[in-house]
């Protein structure tokens, strides 16, 4: 897991021949207010979502893995509590979705905890469990958030 400001993000460049592509979207998202919607970036290997949605209860929030995919997941406006774990400390409520490239999880261990806010993003890989999109201090919220999906 990596949590970092969009200022930030050539420093991970190396970690994925596709970071680079993955945040110039972001930043080009961004400056242009994209639209809610799916774009293509390169076929299966690099593609991005524009979401608008409700922050939720954390009960409605459920902790997700993919095997196939590192997330992106950048908040444009609003704020958003996320938790994740380590998938050793996880057992499986879910039998894997291959084509949604999903699995679900839930956990007895405790769980790094924290709030995004707008220019903030979190980087998770195939064992970084995370359960994002939760209200902060309770009360539901709008967030604006990019999430672009790198295929390993």
């Amino acid at each position: 897991m990596i949590i970092d400001k969009i200022e930030n993000c050539a420093l991970y460049y190396g970690a994925h021949k596709n970071f680079e592509r993955a945040f110039a979207f972001i930043k080009k998202a961004i400056e242009e207010n994209l639209p809610v919607g799916k774009y293509e970036l390169d076929g299966k290997n690099l593609f991005a979502s524009v979401q608008e949605y409700n922050t939720k209860e954390e009960q409605a929030a459920r902790f997700e893995g993919h095997r196939n995919y590192i997330d992106i997941q950048y908040i444009v406006s609003g704020a958003e509590k996320v938790e994740v774990t380590d998938i050793s400390k996880t057992y499986s409520v879910t039998e894997y979705n291959e084509e949604k490239d999903v699995q679900f999880f839930q956990t007895d261990e405790q769980v790094w905890k924290g709030v995004w806010t707008a220019n903030e993003y979190g980087i998770f890989f195939p064992y970084d469990i995370h359960r994002p999109a939760m209200r902060v201090n309770g009360v539901s919220a709008p967030v604006k958030k990019i999430l672009v999906k790198i295929k390993l």
